[in-house]
């Protein structure tokens, strides 16, 4: 993935936390960022760097959590996402844990088919543009493993930040309707993720 700057905003968008705490932790050098003209920058590849350090991966499960580390429940719902920028994984992997859910990640459909043959999962959540395998080649590969191996296959949602009539098409050929386009409010997101798991409980019964 290539470097670049995102604003304040976009910093906002990407790790689900508030715009006012990102001000605080950038004015006290918590999170590195540089000034263009009179707007706050922040690099990509520094992001992830801090992102990586455990000290910032503990400041970003207290901010979200309020202080109290989230408990999985017992029955928590498996999730697989897939997306092959980090800084995507991190916060939105960060986010459905705090609600609750399990997670694997992986960074690409070949990591994806790696973490099924281990697993099962509840749900997918992939992106469509990645290196290798697309979301669409990795939806249906992950289907063919699940259906070869007699396992029950997990509800799909794709998240993209294209707008594109084909691979809609394809994906509605595989039965597949929740598309969820970037950036996008968490809350849409979980709402989503939340009836496709309940459609999903209501057709086993």
């Amino acid at each position: 993935m290539e470097d670049k700057f995102f604003s304040i905003n976009e910093v906002t968008k990407i790790l689900k936390i508030p715009k006012s705490t990102i001000y605080k932790l950038s004015q006290e050098g918590k999170i590195p960022c540089t000034k263009i003209g009179k707007q706050l920058r922040f690099r990509k590849s520094s992001l992830e760097k801090w992102l990586n350090k455990s000290e910032g991966q503990d400041k970003i499960d207290n901010l979200i959590s309020g202080g109290d580390s989230t408990s999985k429940k017992p029955d928590a719902k498996s999730v697989l996402l897939i997306d092959d920028d980090r800084i995507v994984l991190k916060s939105l992997s960060r986010f459905l844990e705090h609600h609750g859910y399990s997670l694997k990640v992986a960074e690409s459909g070949e990591e994806a088919l790696e973490n099924v043959r281990k697993w099962n999962f509840d749900l997918i959540i992939t992106d469509i543009r990645m290196p290798g395998l697309n979301g669409i080649e990795t939806i249906k590969r992950i289907r063919e493993f699940n259906r070869k191996n007699n396992r029950p296959g997990p509800s799909e949602v794709i998240i993209t930040g294209y707008a594109d009539p084909e691979i809609e098409r394809q994906a509605e050929k595989l039965g597949i309707i929740d598309f969820i386009y970037k950036p996008f409010a968490t809350r849409h997101f979980l709402e989503i993720i939340e009836n496709k798991l309940k459609k999903k409980a209501l057709s086993k019964n």
